[in-house]
Order: structure tokens, then C-alpha cells, then sequence
């Protein structure tokens, strides 16, 4: 399974950080400031997808996949999305019915990892076997 951020509705995350340098947007994705971030650790522990890692390497904070924020405020897609040979990932406006990916999310059996815990991910997969949870 890949190790995308599951950009949850609900996330542990943001509620364990104690700097506040894990956050939601307002558009509702998580992201981690760097430069507030004191690398406790304390997001990677909550995070149930084990997405998250402190970069020991680099600034020694605490990192994960952005979606490519960066790129999406600006209309563009991820680069992982750009970059899939068979175009198995989507990305697109939940709110939207008539959008992409609502109308694959309402036509086919699909599927969130740890839905038990409550986080509410918004990363959905189709045709997923309950072992792989």
C-alpha cells in the first residue's frame, strides 16, 4: 500500500502536536510548518497510517506527503497523480456531485483504511480486501 497522508476529517495529529505546527488548512489539508515544528515525534506516534516520519536527515521535523499543496492552491494536480503511468490516482472536490471522483466514489465499492478509529481519512480505495487494512 502506498504511504499517502490519508488527509483526514478527524486527525489525531493535529490534535497531539503541541506547538500547533501540525495544522488543518482551510480548504482542510493537513500540512506541518517547519519552522514551528520542535520534532517531539508526538504526530508520528498519533498518525494510524504510519505516513508521518521525522526527517532525521534534514531539519530534524517532522514530515509526511502534502498532496502537493503547493501545487494544488494553483489549480495543478500532485505530482503523484501526474506521474501514475495507468491513472489509478484522482484527486478532485468531495463536495462536488458532479465531480470525477464523487461519481467513481458513488459507482464502485470502495473502501478507507482504520475506518474504526474515527479520523474520517479521505483517501479511498477501490476494490481494497479487508486484509489489507
Amino acid at each position: 500500500m502506498p504511504k499517502l497522508c490519508n488527509q483526514c476529517s478527524e486527525p489525531n495529529c493535529v490534535q497531539v502536536c503541541p506547538v500547533g505546527a501540525t495544522y488543518k488548512t482551510k480548504d482542510g489539508i493537513i500540512l506541518i510548518d517547519d519552522k514551528h515544528c520542535v520534532g517531539c515525534g508526538y504526530c508520528v506516534q498519533a498518525c494510524p497510517y504510519g505516513v508521518r516520519y521525522i526527517d532525521h536527515e534534514g531539519r530534524g521535523v517532522a514530515d509526511k506527503c502534502t498532496w502537493c499543496y503547493h501545487r494544488i492552491v494553483k489549480g495543478l494536480l500532485p505530482a503523484c497523480v501526474l506521474a501514475c503511468p495507468v491513472g489509478a490516482r484522482i484527486i478532485g472536490d468531495l463536495n462536488d456531485p458532479e465531480s470525477e471522483i464523487s461519481r467513481i466514489i458513488g459507482e464502485n465499492r470502495v473502501a478507507v483504511l482504520k475506518p474504526e478509529i474515527g479520523n474520517e481519512p479521505r483517501v479511498y480505495y477501490l476494490g481494497m480486501d479487508k486484509e489489507v487494512r
